[in-house]
């Protein structure tokens, strides 16, 4: 494996000239492929281009699929939504020149206004129908982390020394390893010190004459655990590889207006409760809750004899999820989600969910402080208390927030004056006021 590090600040305005489109060429003579990894915790989706072609969008800790290309030589670009932009800006631009069976692995790190592009070089393999082992190559793309050592074994072999596949430092991939299937455990460790175990994945089972990429990255606020994972199987297949040892949250937030104070227990048969006297509004801390399928139930405070809603929901394994409770007493709906928390540093990141059921429909204004909404369009259109959450970037200022009546004018809730800095993650709900011609905005802050 061959490692290149581009300092794109130094050439990308030389490069930039040469980026207006593809040269005429010769006949191809042969195909490598190409992917990108984004490895900067805070950056927004970052564009990978080959010329000016678009190939694929890479959110953090995330690895694109392959794309294949002919053997020349190309101008690789980086586009990213930068500060007092709406607009992808350039940020990176490298030539590589992609040769015949050739993988090339671009991984985007350092700062986003001017990155650091790491490029990966392997050649690809090429597996005959008799062979029975898969390949694996392990990367390091945790910048907070110093020299790593990775372990790849069976379930229930703890990391020893002389056992690792090797020792990286932080920008290298390993050369690939051939091994026998079965079933096996990612470990990363701290060089040198098997006990210090810094992440673990669940069993994989890698079939005959697969190749994987399998990289570390540093976790997020979405992230249960310091640090992540990702693993990439050549010819398609990309997911995250959570902490094994991670135990997924709840939270609970209560936005059915009609709905009593409740004690709130996780199985039909009234024995395991988490939560006493949850009351209109509130929204707890995070919980820990093992993943799995759940009978939410909701009784009168202190009498498990008065059952006054029951709802089914799934905690999703390694995440943090949010239940929220809707509706009338005759229509209490329950639902759960995935929130986005991490913290972008180019965007205000904002979340709105109508649960104010006095108000079947509403337009969601988001505008500049003192602006007249009477010739501004809403944000979000016609949103019913049961629809799904939605979500936009919004403005860094002092803005001002507005539900109406759907398709009028007539103020339901707001002006809520709120003042937004870069890197906000913002989550509003509406609710029911003791006035059913009004409403409330109420922000609910990330625990």
């Amino acid at each position: 494996m061959r490692k290149t590090l581009f300092i794109v600040g130094c050439i990308a305005t030389l490069l930039l000239g040469a980026c207006h489109g593809e040269s005429n060429r010769p006949v191809a003579t042969g195909e490598g492929k190409i992917r990108t990894i984004n490895a900067i915790p805070t950056a927004p989706a970052i564009l990978f281009l080959i010329e000016e072609r678009s190939v694929a969008a890479a959110e953090y800790g995330t690895i694109t699929g392959e794309s294949v290309f002919d053997n020349f030589e190309y101008i690789f670009n980086f586009e990213a939504v930068l500060p007092d932009n709406v607009l992808q800006q350039r940020i990176a631009s490298v030539p590589v020149k992609v040769e015949t069976d050739f993988e090339y692995t671009f991984v985007i790190t350092g700062d986003l206004a001017a990155p650091d592009i790491i490029v990966w070089e392997e050649e690809i393999r090429r597996w005959q129908e008799t062979e029975t082992t898969f390949l694996a190559r392990f990367g390091h793309t945790a910048e907070s982390l110093g020299p790593i050592d990775v372990y790849f074994a069976a379930p229930g072999i703890a990391p020893a020394v002389g056992q690792e596949i090797g020792t990286l430092t932080f920008g290298e991939l390993l050369p690939p390893t051939d091994l026998t299937p079965g079933e096996f455990v990612y470990t990363v460790t701290t060089a040198g010190d098997p006990g210090d175990i810094l992440f673990t994945s669940g069993v994989l089972s890698p079939a005959p004459r697969a190749g994987l990429l399998i990289t570390i990255f540093d976790g997020s606020e979405n992230d249960l655990s310091p640090y992540s994972a990702s693993i990439a199987a050549d010819g398609g297949g990309i997911s995250s590889l959570p902490d094994a040892n991670a135990v997924s949250t709840i939270r609970f937030i209560h936005a059915a207006a009609t709905l009593d104070a409740s004690d709130v227990y996780t199985d039909e048969l009234l024995a395991d409760q988490i939560l006493s006297n949850h009351a209109n509004r509130d929204a707890t801390d995070d919980i820990e809750l093992a993943s799995g399928s759940y009978t939410f139930t909701y009784t009168s405070v202190g009498n498990v004899g008065s059952v006054i809603f029951e709802g089914t929901g799934t905690v999703f394994a390694a995440s943090h999820n949010q239940l929220y409770v809707i509706g009338a007493n005759d229509n209490l709906v329950s639902f759960i989600r995935i929130p986005d928390r991490r913290a972008v540093e180019t965007l205000v990141k904002l979340t709105f969910i109508h649960t104010a059921i006095n108000h079947p429909f509403v337009d969601f204004y988001v505008v500049e402080a003192g602006t007249d909404i009477a010739d501004v369009f809403p944000r979000f259109f016609s949103v019913s208390p049961i629809g799904a959450p939605l979500s936009a970037n919004i403005e860094v200022g002092d803005l001002e927030l507005y539900l109406t009546v759907a398709g009028e004018k007539t103020v339901v809730a707001g002006p809520l004056a709120i003042t937004t800095a870069l890197g906000d993650v913002l989550e509003y709900l509406s609710f029911d006021n003791v006035d059913p011609a009004t409403a409330d905005l109420v922000l609910i802050p990330n625990p």
